[in-house]
């Protein structure tokens, strides 16, 4: 190889004149490229990739021009992207393709890939050639990125700097009028308006240089209009006088607006956020004087960055009836527009339960404690003083009609009686003798004493069947236990046993008082005792007393009942819970009435 060779300095000296008077970026590229194949003999075929920022690496240059690499050499190129590092390989026209990556601070930024016929022992001269080729690469990498960043920088300072003079303002329109005159003093603006989207419309809310202007002004109305076809087409428009024709974009609006006496360049910018667009920027310029495409950049930054700060000044300047509306049309766009699953299943799932609530209804039944107890209660009482023999029953037991509960001592009795007997004899034969005799008034007193004999011996008679204690009827003893006190006295009159029926039962309720005034005679109810949870019984009210009890800190007043169904099972004595029916009535309403009850009469308390 020979790299410099009389043959081609000609060829060498125009293309470094090219490489050096390279003006824009891809030129810069494409000559580079053009200069390095004519420093290295035997190429073919070369091409520069570079990096694209998000579009990834893109061809950036191609020798020869308008040149179409083959799908070996494009797998050059990948595989050297992929790798990062020089490479060469034998290729299938039995040339060799070389690969040399560009780096730029240990970040791969592109890679040059040449396909060229040498000898091998000359490859290496070649890698030296690109490796030092590849730093003119470098250095316009590192141009460009500087350039962008002071582009960004310069972008972000006077965004900053515009967005301090807004927040300096303490109200809404002093900040839009400081907004538009700092850009147009910024950027050279014969006029710059701002506008805000009022009801499908843009209203111009402040004009530079101009703290006053009619509402009716028509230069208002077509600025209005202007604003109004950026939005709509939700894109920045930029229009020039000269080249109007070169846009996609539809420009009535500015068209009239220009030739009407407005400026020979306009741009308008319209303010968004998110799909939300809620504004406009105009500004505007004498013919001649374009804004290009570095300058709209700068604009639309520091417009995007303050626009966002003015749409909050003028949200916190309304007034609260603007608030409300604002909040409540928005809720309402986010309800009935598209996304927000989880809050339009929530608002349904609330119209069902109100209207649940609204049209059902259910039993109001009042529930209370209650106690399960014979409907007759009989009381078997000690017939006169004495001493107990024997208990056959006690508390539990089941007892018939005439059974024999207990046994009084009759032995004194007994005795008794053989003493009135007795006598009874004595006095019989003196009455026979004295009629005998013939002895009236004495058969007359001995008759009397007879009399009197037989009644006192059938008293003892009396009492002697009186110490068997009897079952007044078949049912249950519910109290008495005698079996401790054997051979020990009675009292006349004492409660020995108490016997309750089977067949026949009353239940006692202990109603609330803040319940009663819903209990009435004749109503129904359903009874569940604590002893029988998988039954319920029917009863009817028939007794509503004024006798009232404390428990737990509150009034019970007690209510009896009439028991309809029976069992064998049932026992006096038995307790568990009673709900009365009182009527129909809406859920709602039985669900709440203890807490809104329980209020009234709080708030009843509390007031004055």
């Amino acid at each position: 190889m020979q790299l410099d060779s009389e043959s081609n300095n000609d060829q060498l000296r125009q293309a470094w004149v090219q490489f050096s008077n390279a003006v824009s970026y891809s030129d810069y590229c494409q000559y580079w490229l053009e200069l390095m194949c004519t420093r290295i003999d035997g190429v073919t075929l070369a091409a520069l990739v570079l990096e694209s920022g998000d579009a990834g690496f893109l061809p950036t240059a191609i020798w020869p021009e308008k040149s179409q690499p083959d799908d070996e050499f494009t797998a050059l190129i990948e595989e050297g992207i992929d790798e990062a590092t020089g490479l060469v390989h034998s290729m299938a026209s039995g040339c060799y393709g070389v690969a040399f990556p560009i780096r730029l601070d240990d970040q791969l930024v592109g890679v040059v890939a040449v396909s060229l016929r040498l000898p091998q022992t000359a490859l290496p001269a070649v890698m030296e050639q690109l490796q030092w080729g590849s730093a003119w690469i470098e250095l316009l990498v590192r141009r460009q990125r500087g350039r962008e960043q002071g582009e960004q920088y310069d972008r972000l300072s006077g965004a900053v700097d515009l967005l301090s003079a807004v927040l300096s303002e303490p109200r809404f329109q002093p900040s839009a009028l400081r907004f538009v005159n700092e850009l147009a003093a910024a950027f050279r603006c014969d006029r710059v308006s701002f506008g805000m989207t009022k009801r499908s419309q843009t209203k111009v809310i402040a004009l530079s240089h101009s703290a006053q202007f009619g509402k009716k002004m028509n230069l208002i109305r077509r600025l209005s209009g202007v604003m109004d076809e950026a939005i709509l087409q939700r894109g920045v428009i930029n229009y020039n006088v000269i080249g109007a024709g070169d846009s996609q974009m539809v420009l009535r609006e500015h068209a009239q607006f220009s030739q009407s006496g407005g400026n020979g360049n306009i741009l308008t910018i319209p303010l968004h956020s998110g799909d939300d667009y809620f504004g406009a920027v105009t500004l505007e310029r004498a013919t001649g004087q374009p804004f290009d495409e570095q300058e709209q950049g700068r604009i639309s930054s520091i417009v995007a960055l303050s626009s966002e700060v003015l749409r909050n000044k003028e949200h916190q300047d309304s007034s609260w009836l603007q608030h409300l509306y604002r909040a409540s049309r928005t809720q309402l766009g986010r309800l009935f527009g598209a996304a927000y699953l989880g809050r339009k299943l929530l608002l349904l799932g609330s119209a069902i339960i109100v209207l649940f609530f609204t049209f059902a209804t259910g039993t109001y039944r009042v529930a209370a404690d209650s106690k399960l107890e014979g409907e007759v209660r009989r009381a078997v009482v000690a017939p006169f003083q004495g001493y107990l023999d024997d208990a056959l029953v006690k508390a539990g037991d089941r007892v018939s009609a005439g059974q024999v509960m207990s046994r009084l001592d009759d032995r004194d009795l007994t005795l008794e009686k053989l003493g009135y007997l007795s006598e009874q004899a004595k006095l019989q034969r003196q009455y026979e003798d004295a009629v005998a005799q013939r002895d009236r008034a004495e058969a007359q007193v001995l008759q009397a004493q007879m009399e009197q004999s037989r009644a006192q011996l059938e008293l003892v008679d009396s009492k002697l069947q009186r110490t068997r204690l009897k079952a007044p009827f078949d049912g249950l003893v519910i109290s008495g236990d005698l079996s401790q006190r054997l051979g020990g006295a009675v009292e006349q009159g004492e409660v020995l046993f108490e016997v309750a029926p089977l067949d026949s039962y009353r239940v006692v309720l202990w109603i609330d008082e803040h319940r009663m005034a819903d209990i009435a005679n004749g109503q129904h109810g359903r009874l569940v005792l604590n002893a029988l949870p998988e039954e319920s019984f029917a009863f009817t009210i028939n007794r509503v007393t004024p006798v009232t009890e404390a428990k737990d800190g509150s009034n019970f007043f007690r209510v009896d009942a009439q028991l309809n169904d029976n069992s064998s099972r049932l026992r006096p004595g038995m307790e568990g819970v009673a709900k009365v029916e009182v009527d129909e009535r809406h859920l709602i309403w039985i669900w709440t009435y203890p807490m809104i009850q329980w209020l009234k009469l709080k708030l009843w308390s509390w007031m004055p």
